[in-house]
């Protein structure tokens, strides 16, 4: 499933494969501890969440909670050693994850924005959008303005920052090195992988302004 993921299938064509080969769903391989579903084939929602789960990187994981139910939510935790064997690396499941991210251009092709959702503009506070620009990807933040509304008070320019140098930069500051303790020679879009997988586990996220970046911890509180 992430293997077809990461080839960029949909989440309906792996649904739809899966139903096709005849492969059990978890309602129908185990329905002593899926009473509460019924379907006995696959569903988008279903290989939507499995895709999701950060426990087939051998990570244990606490407070999920399936969206559209009741009470209040929660920050899922992640154990910081593995809890049991890995079904996918953790860099796969980070770059699968980036396929969510990923954006159909005009011309067919798919636009990955690999930072997408971990930074944040240092003026206003909100989450840079993904831009393509000039052929590569990048963010930016209009601190809440559009161009459907009419230019009143100054405002602060619109932020731009170019992925690959922020990629490059961040790479350096956290001194990202191989098992054998050597900065690794990759693509930028492992490169990139890398980054997003040392945020998450870190549990940092990217704050922006015209002076340049720095590194948060989020708050967990």
């Amino acid at each position: 499933m992430f293997r077809q993921r990461l080839a960029g299938h949909s989440v309906a064509s792996i649904a739809r494969h899966l139903n096709e080969r005849g492969i059990p769903c978890p309602s129908s391989a185990d329905p002593h501890r899926n009473r509460h579903r019924t379907r006995s084939t696959w569903t988008l929602r279903t290989v939507a969440v499995i895709l999701a789960n950060q426990r087939y990187t051998g990570r244990q994981t606490w407070n999920r909670r399936a969206t559209g139910t009741d009470g209040p939510a929660s920050t899922p935790a992640l154990s910081s050693k593995a809890a049991h064997p890995a079904l996918i690396t953790e860099q796969d499941f980070v770059a699968a994850q980036q396929v969510r991210a990923a954006r159909p251009a005009d011309d067919g092709q798919t636009r990955r924005f690999a930072l997408a959702g971990l930074i944040h503009c240092g003026v206003c506070n909100r989450r840079l959008d993904s831009h393509w620009n000039h052929g590569r990807p990048t963010y930016r933040c209009r601190h809440g303005h559009t161009s459907s509304q009419r230019a009143g008070q100054p405002r602060p320019k619109t932020l731009y920052i170019r992925e690959d140098h922020l990629v490059d930069e961040i790479h350096v500051r956290l001194g990202i090195q191989d098992g054998d303790g050597h900065v690794p020679l990759e693509s930028a879009r492992t490169r990139s992988s890398r980054i997003t997988v040392a945020l998450r586990d870190s549990r940092q996220f990217i704050v922006c302004d015209s002076a340049g970046w720095r590194l948060e911890k989020i708050d967990s509180s």
